[in-house]
């Protein structure tokens, strides 16, 4: 009775044990099934149904757990990813794919937790030191714990009234006036009934919504309900050309039961209802989707998983020689803008400056967005600031045309759920050019002078002082991040340029510019720190940079002529210091003929020791202190004393002069 009672009970565990192993093998293979086909959701769901009562090896278990967190991963849920590759850590199974270092640094980021995923990326870079996707995901982390990279110009709100606690994303202006927008959602109530097993959500659809009063939007609605443009399967992603006459959009259909294919078609809109859309581009050897158009509706940018890219999806470029042809040429936008990563959501401004998402390149986190000038000899890619990006997913920027505002989307976590359609507007700072002209020996200021400034594209504007010798340059006549020169001119005066240059500005600023003008002086004039070496005439090269102070006259005025005279002191005979003189004054005028100064507008004179030096003020020469008014004379210098003295006050003999010859050199 015992054995039989033992027997029984035995072979009760031994099913019980076969059912469970069965109902997780079981689980397990339909998750795998769903995880081939991208259908995360569903391989979610298997996944941890097997992992419930999971008896079998730890490395099987740690393979389940694995593809659990890849699969929150693809669905962009950061939070149980870390939670998966966490474990997967703890299991030391990151020891056999260290690659979950970089995926549990990439969540940790996601979710701002830059402090604690830069440890992660070191780890993971000590056995891929030349990553670029960890590298980049470093400097994210870093730049994301820097406070000093908001910018304050950048105004964002959330658009409630638009989302939901689904996704709603990829806003764009619907009509010429600005007061309606398109935009992609997989809320409830859309034409797809069913669930997409990729994010769990309903299949997309486009909405509209129009501006009631103010800014505030009325219920979106479905923007096609004829299933024209919306139907059973995920449309998304569209953009309208210049005219919002015809709308460019992405459709994903079934190609078969669980592949999905992305191609982009375009449908006119006639009143309130849409033609039946056409194909404008397809790629049989990949997805496509995500257009932005130029204005003359020839050249397209999109996003595709294309091969022949630099990793992960592009952005890529086709063209047209008509509207009335179709697209042809995919063409990869290469390195400069494209990653290792994920580059998503194209957009344009003013058809020059392209706005896109990428998660391989230094950011915050997730998909961030940055820009590019298309029409650049030197194309940079610009990362936009706080508060427009942040740890999560930022992308899908539009304009309003020729308008520093327009919608982005973002998941950060103080939205509404998922993906929510925000507001931004760049507020440039406003600035001004004050101006005071001076007369520079009297220090009086001159009225009614006209003032010339020239932009950078060489546009020029005309001022006149007023009573007290200023002007205002206005905020519509000046520009941040912009170079202008400054032009002074008048009648017996040197003219001066001044080159001016606005950087990037954090707030509204008036930049104060004091120029003062010289008189012509009837006088020559003493080239400052131009001394030479007893008998020789060699320009030393301390005193070359002297010279270019007469450089930067001649060329503000080039008009004028010169005479470059030199002088030598009373030692050696009359003929021995007019050869050196003259010498001293041809190597000046050989200088400033090498700095591109018209040889006729020299004239070198040498005049030896005929004209001692009258100081127009008083000079300090090697610790020694001459007076102004002082006559360096022969007699006046052989009288010192101090052998020191003398030979400082020779030096100062030892000169090179200008004078103003004439004005109207052609």
């Amino acid at each position: 009775m015992k054995n039989r009672l033992t027997k029984t009970m035995l072979l009760f565990v031994l099913l019980g044990t076969g059912i469970t192993a069965f109902s997780q093998n079981k689980y397990m293979t339909m998750g795998n099934k769903a995880y081939e086909n991208k259908q995360f959701t569903t391989a979610i769901e298997y996944y941890n149904k097997s992992l419930v009562k999971f008896d079998g090896e730890k490395p099987e278990r740690n393979e389940v757990v694995f593809k659990l967190a890849d699969c929150y991963r693809m669905i962009n849920d950061p939070k149980k990813a870390e939670t998966s590759y966490q474990r997967l850590i703890k299991n030391k199974y990151a020891d056999e794919k260290p690659e979950v270092y970089l995926y549990y640094a990439n969540a940790l980021s996601a979710q701002g937790k830059y402090t604690e995923a830069i440890p992660a990326y070191d780890i993971y870079l000590t056995k891929a030191p030349n990553d670029p996707l960890a590298i980049a995901g470093k400097e994210s982390c870093e730049m994301g714990l820097n406070e000093n990279t908001i910018e304050t110009r950048w105004l964002v709100r959330n658009v409630k009234e638009l989302n939901t606690t689904d996704d709603d994303f990829a806003a764009t202006y619907s009509d010429n006036k600005y007061t309606s927008v398109l935009f992609t959602s997989n809320r409830k109530g859309s034409t797809g009934k069913e669930k997409d097993n990729w994010t769990d959500g309903y299949f997309s659809d486009l909405y509209s919504a129009t501006k009631q009063k103010g800014e505030t939007f009325g219920a979106p609605v479905l923007a096609d309900t004829r299933e024209m443009v919306n139907t059973k399967a995920n449309e998304g992603a569209a953009t309208f050309d210049d005219q919002f006459r015809k709308l460019y959009f992405t459709r994903c259909e079934k190609m078969n039961k669980d592949k999905e294919y992305c191609r982009i078609f375009e449908a006119f809109k006639s009143g309130n209802n849409w033609a039946k859309p056409t194909l404008v581009f397809a790629d049989s050897s990949a997805n496509s989707g995500q257009p932005a158009i130029t204005a003359n509706g020839l050249t397209m940018y999109y996003a595709s998983n294309r091969p022949g890219g630099q990793g992960g999806k592009d952005i890529w470029k086709v063209t047209r020689s008509s509207e009335r042809k179709a697209f042809s040429n995919p063409e990869n936008l290469g390195a400069v803008i494209n990653s290792k990563g994920d580059e998503l959501f194209p957009g344009l401004y003013a058809d020059t400056v392209l706005y896109y998402a990428s998660n391989g390149r230094p950011g915050y986190g997730g998909l961030d967005i940055y820009r590019v000038n298309l029409k650049s000899g030197n194309m940079q890619v610009e990362h936009l600031p706080l508060p427009v990006n942040s740890s999560a997913d930022d992308f899908g920027m539009q304009f309003q045309a020729k308008k520093e505002n327009g919608y982005f989307s973002s998941r950060r976590a103080e939205g509404k759920g998922g993906d929510d359609i925000y507001y931004f507007e760049m507020i440039v700072p406003k600035a001004t050019i004050k101006g005071l002209i001076t007369d520079e020996n009297t220090g009086q200021t001159l009225s009614m002078l006209p003032v010339y400034m020239t932009d950078q594209h060489n546009d020029t504007m005309r001022f006149v002082t007023d009573n007290q010798g200023a002007f205002v340059a206005g905020s519509d006549q000046v520009n941040e991040e912009s170079s202008y020169t400054l032009v002074v001119s008048k009648e017996n005066y040197f003219t001066k340029k001044t080159d001016i240059r606005i950087g990037r500005l954090k707030n509204d600023t008036a930049l104060q510019v004091s120029v003062s003008i010289q008189p012509i002086p009837e006088k020559p004039i003493v080239l400052p720190d131009i001394y030479y070496e007893l008998n020789k005439w060699d320009l030393l090269p301390q005193y070359q940079d002297s010279l270019m102070v007469l450089v930067k006259i001649l060329n503000d005025n080039p008009k004028i002529t010169i005479e470059l005279a030199s002088h030598t002191d009373s030692r050696a005979t009359d003929a021995y210091n007019d050869t050196l003189s003259l010498k001293r004054a041809e190597t000046v005028v050989q200088f400033l003929t090498e700095k591109g100064v018209n040889r006729e507008r020299l004239t070198a004179k040498g005049y030896g020791e005929k004209v001692p030096r009258v100081l127009a003020s008083t000079i300090t020469k090697d610790g020694y202190v001459f007076d102004k008014g002082t006559k360096l004379t022969e007699a006046y210098i052989l009288a010192i004393r101090d052998e020191k003295k003398r030979d400082a006050a020779f030096q100062l003999n030892r000169r090179t002069e200008f004078s103003v010859t004439g004005k109207n050199f052609k």
